[in-house]
């Protein structure tokens, strides 16, 4: 397990490489490396898609601050965990757009790393939800986190997976979406269209249409679309508030 250390603060950045070290070393017998770097810069240099299992980012650092080395991340990998550091709260909705993993308050309390170590472990240890899809007479088994959208097209249905990649399958909407509605990250957001709400990166200024990571847009039908934003909204507010300083939502209305 590859883990970045990312703070322009050297006892930081060293605190930070040790309490994961002891983490592990206490609960967990996962090979692990810790890789600390001194600016966003440092880690772009080397990052490739997936390299990291977990990233630590410091917020707030010279030049290149750690939300924009995380957009850039981004632009290439939607999948590794990001979990931001800074020593205030007031940047917690700036990283919205970013997925974060988690969000976790300068100086650092070695339960709340742990907790924070706990719950990303077990999520990379976890098996991914699949969808399985039928094209032509082969199934293929497609994980869920790699799905950005699911499209209805006359007697197929085509499914957008991350990276723009697409593939057209020989069942119905119907069948498609009994399976996604198990999964509280996909939302109906009009007659034959689902997004997955961990792809979205804004809503467009008049609020009828998602814009996904990869640039697509899904309008918002008309009828119910103060409920479908709700339910979009409250999404990610529950993602953030329950990561955000562990489960302390006082920083929230």
């Amino acid at each position: 397990m590859n883990i970045a250390v990312v703070d322009d603060t050297r006892l930081d950045s060293e605190k930070l490489q040790r309490g994961i070290h002891r983490w592990f070393t206490e609960n967990h017998d996962i090979p692990r490396s810790v890789t600390c770097f001194r600016d966003g810069e440092s880690l772009l240099r080397v990052f490739e898609p997936e390299k990291f299992s977990m990233v630590f980012m410091d917020i707030l650092m010279k030049d290149m601050s750690g939300i924009q080395a995380a957009e850039r991340i981004r632009e290439s990998d939607a999948h590794t965990l990001l979990i931001f550091t800074t020593a205030s709260r007031e940047y917690a909705f700036d990283t919205f757009p970013l997925h974060p993993f988690d969000y976790i308050i300068k100086p650092y309390e070695p339960a709340r790393l742990g907790r924070v170590l706990s719950e990303a472990v077990r999520i990379l240890e976890a098996p991914e939800p699949m969808l399985n899809v039928k094209v032509s007479r082969s199934t293929y088994s497609l994980p869920l986190r790699e799905i950005s959208a699911v499209i209805s097209r006359d007697h197929f249905v085509e499914v957008v997976m991350t990276g723009r990649r697409c593939l057209l399958c020989s069942m119905s909407f119907r069948e498609v979406e009994a399976e996604l509605s198990k999964h509280p990250r996909f939302l109906f957001c009009n007659r034959g269209v689902a997004v997955n709400m961990d792809c979205v990166a804004s809503i467009t200024r008049d609020r009828d249409a998602f814009i996904m990571n990869d640039g697509e847009h899904y309008p918002v039908r008309v009828r119910g679309r103060k409920e479908i934003l709700e339910i979009f909204t409250q999404y990610q507010i529950t993602r953030i508030r329950r990561r955000v300083s562990g489960n302390d939502s006082r920083i929230f209305p």
